[in-house]
């Protein structure tokens, strides 16, 4: 009944406020849409479809023994997408996205924990939010896994990595990240790590090592995009 209802709240509203694709601009219904992209647009985002090919470029950066990842990062219009999830102030875009890529991929091994990547809470005050964990919670709420988004902190406020090499990424991330033990909430649950985009592959693996220096057990990760 509920779905019911919601559902013609909206038919209500799109019949007086037209939704449009955020990358086209053509009109999208209530269910013809990815986080407001229509399916034209998502055809064109590079989807990577689970099975061998993801896992093998995860193991090449991370190497971890599970993953899911949506999109390759390209100019197909996943960048726009990215954008609007880091600076776009619509917290609620990111959380659908991360429901879309739990329809698509098996959810983790029962019994884990999705630890979000975190930001600096300078950033995150200017943003109002962390990508990283509304893509967490919209992962957690369609595969009923646990988001503690307390398991680590980001103690330096620095400058964008984008653009930057492997190496310069390794060392500009050393003493970045940092395990909170005042709020450890999932105490030794195995981690899957969720960040927005896996470049080179450094901050997952700084992220892993913090983690892993503290008995804890990193299975591998989710991102939303692979560039």
């Amino acid at each position: 009944m509920r779905k019911t209802i919601k559902y013609l709240i909206q038919a209500l509203i799109e019949g007086f406020v037209p939704q449009t694709c955020l990358s086209c601009g053509m009109p999208i219904t209530y269910y013809g849409h990815v986080a407001g992209a229509c399916s034209l647009c998502v055809m064109n985002w590079g989807v990577y479809e689970p099975g061998v090919v993801s896992s093998i470029l995860f193991k090449e950066r991370m190497n971890c023994v599970w993953s899911a990842v949506g999109f390759r990062l390209s100019d197909g219009g996943s960048r726009a997408i990215i954008h609007k999830c880091k600076y776009g102030g619509e917290p609620w875009r990111v959380k659908k996205l991360g429901n879309w890529i739990a329809s698509r991929w098996d959810p983790p091994p029962e019994g884990v924990v999705l630890v979000p990547v975190p930001i600096h809470p300078k950033r995150k005050l200017q943003r109002g939010y962390n990508q990283a964990e509304r893509l967490a919670a919209g992962l957690g709420e369609v595969w009923d896994v646990k988001v503690d988004g307390a398991g680590l902190i980001r103690k330096k406020h620095g400058a964008s990595l984008t653009g930057s090499n492997r190496q310069g990424r390794s060392q500009a991330l050393k003493q970045t990240y940092g395990f909170n033990h005042k709020k450890n909430r999932s105490k030794m649950s195995p981690v899957i790590l969720v960040d927005d985009v896996l470049t080179t592959g450094a901050t997952l693996r700084e992220c892993r090592e913090i983690l892993e220096l503290r008995g804890r057990v990193v299975l591998g990760a989710v991102v939303l995009a692979l560039a």
